[in-house]
């Protein structure tokens, strides 16, 4: 997820689980905590592009690594109180210097780190959570990568923790953003089961179907059904019926050459993507271009971009990913607001609510 919603959780377990005993330094450590596997991007200027995608929640976001570094950078914090304990002693110094509030302080920087890669596989980004004996990734798709329920819940929560010191208020906060991920999760359910619905009403037995949750929301979902070598993207309301659905033009998907998908930069992309690429330049068996089509468009128009885009060079040995710039408009922001009221919208342009079987078209416009 973001990584103010990174920060506030890591700062809400922190109060949770220590609030009491080493004071409100347990909230600004813990979001230290749950802050920090995201800074595995700091290594992007020393990895090519392909080895950014597999390096990126990876390592950090394993499970492991909260098992080993949680203690180890526990420990180097409790170091840290006690020297200054020593150098300027005073009554809280000196508390949170006991040797006892070690336990404390490791328990901080564990569920700070446990918890992120925990938070991420609710997007359907993912992460790894096996790293590093394994780079499968996880992902469910339930939540945006921004949710502004998940956030405010927790940040509301842990700002009367923090005010009345009552450690409990930052534990209701984690249970409510629990919750919304719960529920997230619930609906997500109830749209795939829609959209498989709308799919038999076809007479059409998807052989892969994600769902994914719409921008900042889990009301509006989005994602793509495959049908033989195409990809129908789609998009609904949690409430409409397998009618309401609205399937856009199918895409093609794309498949590299034997040859090519054994490079580096081909095979990355076919693994970050599970497979879900479609070309963007090129023929669909041999692309010179790709997009992802799990992250969709960043806008609701049909001209706007991809938002995971990559250019296929040296024969699949290299990518480059395209800029995505400022492609979401405020008509966009309009648009999406309409539809989580489920205003008389006919969706993105050129499209309509329909369950009928679209076309191919050749290649999606980036």
């Amino acid at each position: 997820m973001d990584s103010l919603t990174q920060a506030v959780f890591g700062a809400a377990v922190g109060e949770a689980v220590a609030g009491d005993r080493v004071g409100r330094r347990a909230a600004l450590w813990g979001a230290v905590a749950g802050t920090l596997p995201d800074l595995d991007v700091l290594a992007y200027p020393f990895l090519t592009e392909a080895g950014a995608l597999r390096f990126h929640r990876g390592l950090t976001h394993g499970l492991p690594f909260a098992f080993v570094a949680g203690p180890l950078l526990g420990w180097l914090v409790w170091r840290w109180y006690r020297w200054r304990a020593t150098r300027s002693p005073s009554a809280s110094a000196s508390r949170r210097a006991e040797p006892t509030a070690l336990r404390a302080w490791t328990a901080v920087v564990f569920w700070g780190l446990l918890t992120h890669p925990l938070l991420d596989v609710f997007t359907v980004y993912g992460t790894q959570l096996l790293a590093p004996f394994s780079d499968t990734p996880f992902a469910v798709g339930s939540t945006f990568i921004v949710d502004p329920l998940v956030t405010v819940s927790l940040l509301g929560c842990l700002a009367v923790a923090l005010a009345t010191r009552r450690s409990g208020w930052a534990v209701a906060g984690i249970v409510a953003s629990a919750l919304v991920l719960v529920v997230g999760v619930g609906m997500q359910m109830r749209a795939a089961a829609t959209v498989e619905a709308a799919l038999a009403e076809r007479g059409v037995e998807a052989e892969r179907l994600l769902v994914a949750a719409g921008p900042f929301t889990s009301v509006l979902w989005r994602g793509v059904a495959e049908e033989g070598d195409q990809a129908v993207p789609f998009w609904l309301h949690v409430a409409d019926g397998p009618g309401e659905v609205t399937f856009e033009p199918a895409v093609p998907l794309a498949a590299f050459p034997p040859e090519v998908a054994r490079e580096p930069g081909a095979a990355t992309l076919v693994w970050f993507s599970r497979g879900w690429l479609t070309p963007l330049d090129g023929p669909p068996g041999d692309p010179t271009a790709v997009a992802d089509l799990r992250f969709g468009r960043a806008g609701l128009s049909p001209g706007a971009p991809f938002v995971f885009r990559w250019d296929v060079l040296d024969d699949g040995a290299r990518i480059r990913q395209r800029p995505l710039g400022g492609a979401t408009r405020i008509d966009d922001m309009m648009i999406l607001w309409r539809r989580i009221w489920r205003a008389d919208v006919p969706g993105p342009v050129g499209t309509s609510r329909r369950t009928t079987s679209p076309s191919v078209s050749d290649s999606p416009s980036p």
